[in-house]
């Protein structure tokens, strides 16, 4: 079994320490989501009681995309810290 990380997965190189987004997105530029009902649940757990309304909202503008298949409920959505750059502002 070989083990890797989202940056190796997704053929980026390892992002600038002093640079990257600060967000949820880790200097990816985007977020995975498993739809609004699962968002509360999931910052509870991470000791963050409010939910990011911006991934949300999110979450429902990909959501509302034609599907070709069902959809399982996740989307990536651009990073809303960033705008899908990965890099912080400043």
């Amino acid at each position: 079994m070989e083990y890797t990380d989202r940056y190796q997965a997704l053929g980026m190189p390892y992002p600038e320490l002093a640079t990257m987004c600060r967000g949820q997105c880790e200097g990816t530029g985007w977020v995975p989501v498993c739809g609004p009902h699962a968002l509360g649940a999931m910052m509870i757990r991470r000791g963050q009681v409010d939910r990011d309304r911006r991934l949300e909202d999110a979450w429902i503008a990909a959501h509302a995309l034609e599907h070709p298949e069902p959809c399982d409920g996740w989307h990536f959505v651009q990073c809303p810290d960033c705008k899908g750059t990965g890099k912080r502002d400043g």
